[in-house]
């Protein structure tokens, strides 16, 4: 934390179905110096697809979706040259579809409504689906707009009121840097900023970062119609219980959360990045399944070990994948020489 310049932390350990480390260490508020707890809450920011890729299993496990159907049979006010993008395609990004983000650093929607986002979107070309992993946001949206579709409620409603309540999980919200988020922690950032202090500093496409500072992060402001993708908030606590409820069943079948994990086929046979929700990667010699958001918090799974690391971070920029995958080598004896090398 002292090297990255972390304000606070969250961290939790499952192994073997039990939660063997449930921890927090620093500030929720570095102005206030208020300590981060088990119940602080943290903006989730990208974490918040595999709630919505769990919603959308749901029907499909219950029969009410096909995984290989067109999203324009349910939505058929999309744009015809989308016509061919399927439900599968959406949640495993490679659906070809123009971003919502113009600006992926800085999380720069395209439009400020839904109506806006379609005008500005149907003027960009489209490639051909299931061609390549190229992470989307606009395909989220899509799967928002099933669920809602399929629900008769607005999205963030159903997921509060319905999904999430029936998992016990009553304290998740929904909301960006203008809603009020019951003991929420603050977001800082280690990226530099432009000199009006508008925006996070791109230089040749990518972040500039800071090495001796970090600066308050006032950039997360997102449209309504970006919930599905980007707006969920939570703690530890909330994490630990909806990892709980996903490992005993709760949630979807095992052979669904299999079919998640599994890295989508690419149309010339080879695996994708992603599953359908999930990010698939190696530590050693062991598959991991992650998912996470806004480059503060991450989830990293290793099946086989039956080892889940969840690390909530304030910091934009902390490289909370190394944290998971420092974490995860300690509780795995056979990755001591790996993590040895690393060092």
């Amino acid at each position: 934390m002292t090297k990255e310049m972390i304000p606070g932390l969250a961290l939790a350990v499952i192994q073997n179905g039990h939660v063997v480390k449930e921890a927090t260490y620093g500030v929720a508020s570095v102005e206030l110096m208020v300590p981060v707890t088990l119940t602080t809450s943290f903006p989730l920011a990208s974490m918040t697809k595999v709630f919505t890729a769990a919603a959308i299993m749901r029907f499909v496990q219950r029969g009410r979706l096909q995984l290989d159907e067109p999203v324009a049979r349910i939505l058929p006010q999309l744009p015809a040259k989308w016509s061919a993008v399927t439900i599968r395609e959406c949640l495993a990004h490679t659906s070809g579809l123009p971003d919502v983000f113009t600006d992926g650093i800085n999380g720069t929607a395209i439009a400020g409504t839904l109506r806006g986002m379609f005008a500005a979107l149907r003027k960009m070309p489209v490639q051909p689906p299931g061609e390549r992993s190229v992470y989307n946001q606009t395909g989220y949206v899509l799967l928002g707009m099933i669920i809602e579709k399929m629900t008769s409620m607005k999205y963030a409603a159903y997921m509060e009121s319905h999904f999430f309540q029936s998992l016990g999980l009553t304290e998740l919200r929904f909301g960006d840097a203008w809603a009020i988020i019951p003991g929420e922690a603050d977001l800082y950032t280690k990226l530099d900023i432009t000199p009006d202090h508008l925006k996070l500093l791109v230089h040749d496409g990518q972040p500039v970062f800071l090495h001796h500072r970090i600066l308050r992060y006032g950039a997360k402001f997102f449209p309504t119609y970006l919930a599905p993708a980007a707006t969920l908030n939570g703690s530890i606590r909330d994490l630990v219980t909806w990892e709980t409820e996903l490992a005993d069943g709760k949630v979807l079948s095992t052979s669904t959360l299999t079919e998640m994990a599994t890295p989508y086929r690419l149309r010339d046979g080879k695996p994708g990045v992603f599953g359908l929700g999930f990010t698939i990667g190696k530590i050693g010699p062991y598959r991991t399944v992650s998912y996470e958001g806004g480059a503060a918090t991450w989830r990293l799974s290793i099946p086989a070990k039956r080892l889940t690391v969840i690390v909530l971070t304030n910091l934009q920029g902390s490289s909370p994948d190394q944290i998971a995958a420092g974490t995860a080598r300690l509780y795995l004896p056979e990755l001591s020489h790996d993590s040895a090398a690393r060092r």
